[in-house]
């Protein structure tokens, strides 16, 4: 099967939560306890129950306007993946054809809070009863029988689209293109669910993709192409970003 991908255009995004209830329906994840806050935006986090998360986010502009951003909060399939660098089980998390990085049953025998430190999007959740560490699947059972993500068919403004890899970068970068000014393709290449954002991530309060992404793994220790120097730096913008992310 082909690699394929999830493209999300940010713009189109109406942040009707369409996309986070169609996963709770399929993939049969409980309600969490929500509160009014003085925002739409609910849940506070994603969780064990709450795989995709629509993010809402008001910014002040230099022109005195307020600007209310969504974002569709969820995880970005990586290539390679931290966190499957950072299990010690084998096949306890796998990176599927299409590109979908999965946890298996397996996770349960992790240490949790590796796995979720390994990740520079803070993306991986546990379940508190199975023990198992969990997050969006890429809804695999659904695309390896010929379907597309729950996500991408409850979406009423093809916000978000599904397909090859390839064809989904494309239409990501001419977007990224007509949308012009600060506009920029989100995380990077590298990665099987993309974003169009019409600003920069940091407009919408979320972590970019550190450089050490792009650094390749020999088995439990980093190897740099570029050598021990270029390394040190990716090493201190991946620390960079994990300490703005826990603030």
């Amino acid at each position: 099967m082909a690699e394929m991908a999830i493209f999300i255009d940010v713009y189109k995004c109406t942040a009707c939560r369409a996309c986070q209830v169609a996963c709770k329906n399929w993939n049969q994840l409980k309600a969490d306890k929500t509160e009014s806050r003085g925002s739409h935006e609910n849940p506070t986090d994603l969780s064990a129950n709450t795989w995709n998360r629509i993010r809402f986010r008001e910014v002040l502009m230099p022109d005195g306007k307020i600007d209310w951003s969504f974002f569709s909060d969820r995880c970005r399939h990586c290539d390679p993946a931290p966190c499957m660098e950072a299990s010690k089980i084998p096949e306890a998390i796998v990176k599927h054809e299409t590109g979908a990085v999965l946890f298996g049953e397996k996770t349960k025998e992790l240490y949790f809070q590796d796995i979720r430190d390994a990740c520079p999007f803070d993306i991986p959740r546990m379940d508190e009863k199975s023990k198992k560490i969990v997050k969006c699947t890429l809804c695999i059972d659904r695309v390896t029988n010929g379907l597309k993500p729950s996500c991408v068919t409850a979406c009423s403004t093809s916000a978000l689209l599904y397909g090859p890899k390839a064809e989904m970068l494309s239409l990501a970068k001419k977007r990224v293109k007509e949308l012009g000014g600060n506009a920029c393709l989100y995380p990077g290449e590298e990665f099987n669910t993309i974003w169009a954002l019409p600003d920069t991530p940091k407009h919408y309060g979320i972590a970019e993709a550190p450089k050490i992404h792009n650094y390749m793994f020999a088995g439990s220790k980093l190897f740099s192409p570029l050598g021990k120097a270029s390394l040190a730096v990716g090493l201190i913008g991946y620390m960079r970003t994990r300490t703005e992310r826990n603030q």
